[in-house]
């Protein structure tokens, strides 16, 4: 895959993954996970684990209710290599300077 290409594609999914965090809507959640993640996706961190579209909706929305009012935004540029993507976020109040 060329580097442009490449760069497009990392660009693309970060930023489809920061939407899916600050989407509020329960139902339209669900629609972008069925559009961007495999029917038996799973997202796990240090501090929580969740399986399928309806288990990950329900930890966006419980991340969201303990952050109201909070937004994620990307942090620099996504990097790709292979078929590996890391991207850096922050977050805070969407009317304020990020945490």
């Amino acid at each position: 895959m060329n580097t442009a290409l490449q760069t497009h594609l990392a660009d693309d999914i970060a930023h489809r993954y920061i939407a899916l965090w600050n989407e509020t809507d329960a139902s339209r959640r669900l629609q972008l996970l069925a559009d961007g993640w495999t029917a038996d996706a799973s997202y796990a961190d240090p501090l929580a684990n969740a399986a399928g579209a309806e288990g990950i909706s329900a930890l966006i929305a419980a991340v969201q209710s303990r952050f109201p009012g909070f937004r994620f935004k990307l942090l620099g540029k996504p990097d790709a290599h292979g078929e590996h993507l890391r991207f850096s976020w922050t977050l805070g109040p969407e009317a304020s300077e990020d945490l």
